[in-house]
């Protein structure tokens, strides 16, 4: 009897341990917090604050001034952004909450003479590889995967399986190598692209390169299956005539995808093009190892916060942010929010009235997968689900004000498109598809901003003529690239061995063409002539919305405010509140070769000054 009441007593100090070990894994701050958090008197104060989109630097800069408690970040994490919205929660919550939304831990730095310790936010080797490790697993599992699903995709076409038989059953739709076997089967043009998918050519993809193969070096096999129609024609656009000229993988972090663009070349000289994407397996070691969000909205809110709304509201906004998405649903459920967040990559459509109550709004964000949410408390954190992919297309927000403000001015200048194209191309083009996003936000609200985003989209990530030329220009050595801007005309033959020259697609009779195939044959130059003309432009959207300066009431050259304001007025009946001065560097890239002829594209820069209301 003695020993069954020893072992009854080991019993339950085993499950009290089991218990307390259960507890803290469910505590989502548990692994972030210091035992400073809870000896250091001034951590206990409460404090309200509320960001956009901050660097977490000038966030703690804030707190710091706040609390008198010194805080910050260090110099990897301190251009990270954030959304926050808190009221009354003691400091220490908040800095734990922070370290779990990024991943981050917090050090203690020695106060400086007699001073009370500071705190910094940093990233430890061991988050460092846990961030890259989800990502590599997911790039081999591709590698692994991509091979079975080819073979797959092979076998159910010998037999003929269409329709319904294209599809994995129920009990095998989580079943990768089925799915992407599927998707192969119903885009004949993406299984041809994806036996170019070797290991080797996926990690250059990977690390940033594009990869490009010409249609002269495919089999026989290939180019059919590149011209085949799919067993589907609904998924796909009108079939494309011509043989396979070129073939570009590029890889798209912002979607998590490796994006395939196939271009085409007819008899006549004509052409067309066809994209599709591939999606990167989810990580199957993740919380949500699926491609789709798995979260039930009922572990994040009560049912009574779900119906929240905000009382004295109208219509719902047209458009959301990602962090104002974050920040409306803190608002309806009176609840705080900490949260990480990369506007470059981090977009989705908000769909016109929805967002009407927390359940919604939270749909929303749900939606396109960004996050994993966790409640501690009265705190809502969102962590990144692809964090890696995130920071990997991250901009400083410092750097893109550099390039955008000039004192009084906001435009592109050409100096900052050339710092811009100093980027990785990674960053670069997630920048342009940003700009892009930020010009449809603005342009719907007949902000003359959206003229200066389309700008960046168009030459950061947009195709075209005159994007090739000007990613051209970029590719020639800086002392190069100022004697084409100046006006001089520069043999391109001369850098040939650089080595770092593109793959461009312009017009015909060039369209499309290697440079490199080229240049043996003919000499290529390259000039540019640039022109800035001064304006006067209306406050208003020309046509409702805007999306690049012909959206915009303008003056002529030589026009007077004055003149301009009565031309608007009698002419075209409209009433403008308020004018901004604009300036408009219109540069025209001239490609002169020596049989194939030349082009001659034009783009142009424009840059706004503070807006001038009537008098």
């Amino acid at each position: 009897m003695h020993a069954l009441r020893w072992i009854a007593l080991l019993v339950c100090i085993i499950a009290g341990f089991s218990r307390a070990g259960a507890a803290q894994q469910a505590e989502p701050l548990h692994d972030y917090r210091l035992p400073q958090f809870s000896t250091d008197a001034r951590l206990r104060q409460p404090v309200t604050c509320t960001a956009l989109g901050t660097p977490l630097a000038d966030l703690l800069k804030r707190l710091s001034g706040q609390t008198g408690v010194s805080l910050r970040a260090s110099q990897r994490t301190a251009q990270w952004r954030t959304v926050v919205r808190v009221e009354n929660l003691p400091l220490a919550e908040l800095m734990a909450s922070l370290a779990a939304a990024f991943d981050l831990s917090w050090r203690v730095l020695p106060g400086k003479e007699g001073q009370p310790p500071a705190y910094e936010i940093y990233q430890t080797p061991a988050q460092t590889q846990r961030e890259r490790e989800s990502f590599e697993r997911r790039v081999q599992i591709l590698e692994r995967a991509l091979p079975q699903a080819l073979a797959e995709a092979q076998r159910r076409v010998e037999k003929g399986e269409t329709g319904a038989d294209l599809f994995p059953p129920a009990d095998r739709r989580d079943d990768l190598v089925q799915q992407y076997a599927s998707s192969l089967v119903i885009r004949p043009k993406l299984r041809a692209a994806a036996m170019l998918l070797t290991p080797q050519v996926i990690r250059r993809l990977v690390q940033g390169e594009d990869v490009y193969f010409s249609g002269d070096r495919l089999s026989t096999q290939q180019q059919n299956l590149f011209t085949a129609a799919s067993p589907t024609p609904s998924s796909m656009p009108g079939a494309v005539q011509g043989q396979v000229a070129l073939v570009r993988w590029q890889y798209q972090p912002w979607y998590s995808q490796l994006h395939v663009s196939i271009r085409y070349r007819a008899g006549n000289g004509s052409g067309g093009s066809y994209g599709t994407n591939l999606l990167l397996p989810p990580d199957p070691q993740s919380s949500s190892p699926r491609w789709y969000d798995t979260t039930d909205i009922r572990t994040v809110l009560r049912q009574d916060e779900l119906h929240r709304t905000l009382p004295e509201e109208g219509t719902p906004p047209k458009h959301l942010t990602v962090a104002q998405a974050i920040h409306r649903l803190s608002v309806m459920v009176a609840i705080n929010v900490v949260a990480e967040y990369y506007p470059l990559s981090m977009h989705f459509t908000y769909p016109s009235g929805a967002g009407r109550n927390a359940q919604e709004v939270l749909q929303i964000i749900l939606s396109p997968a960004l996050y994993d949410i966790r409640r501690t408390g009265n705190t809502l954190i969102f962590a990144a689900r692809r964090r890696y992919e995130h920071r990997l297309c991250d901009v400083p927000a410092s750097q893109i004000r550099r390039w955008l403000h000039s004192g009084e001015w906001f435009g592109l200048r050409v100096q900052s498109l050339r710092e811009m194209y100093q980027l990785p191309p990674i960053q670069r083009r997630a920048l342009g598809l940003w700009a892009s996003k930020e010009c449809d936000r603005f342009g719907r609200e007949g902000d003359y901003r959206a003229v200066v985003y389309a700008n960046i989209s168009d030459l950061l990530y947009a195709e075209g003529t005159a994007v090739g030329l000007w990613r051209l220009l970029m590719a020639l050595p800086p002392a190069a690239q100022l004697r084409v801007l100046s006006g001089q005309p520069v043999t391109v033959n001369e850098f040939a061995q650089v080595g770092n020259l593109p793959l461009i697609d312009v017009s015909p009779p060039f369209f499309p063409f290697a440079l490199a195939d080229l240049l043996p044959r003919e000499a290529v130059r390259l000039q540019a002539t640039r022109e800035v003309t001064q304006h006067w432009a209306c406050d208003k959207a020309r046509f409702g919305s805007i999306d690049g300066l012909h959206g915009l009431w303008l003056s002529k050259p030589s026009e007077s405010l004055t003149a301009f304001r009565r031309r608007l007025s009698e002419q075209e009946k409209v009433n403008c509140e308020r004018f901004v001065q604009v300036e408009v560097e219109t540069i025209r890239l001239r490609l002169i070769t020596g049989k194939s002829g030349r082009i001659e594209p034009e783009f142009t820069l424009a840059r706004f000054k503070q807006a001038v209301p009537v008098r």
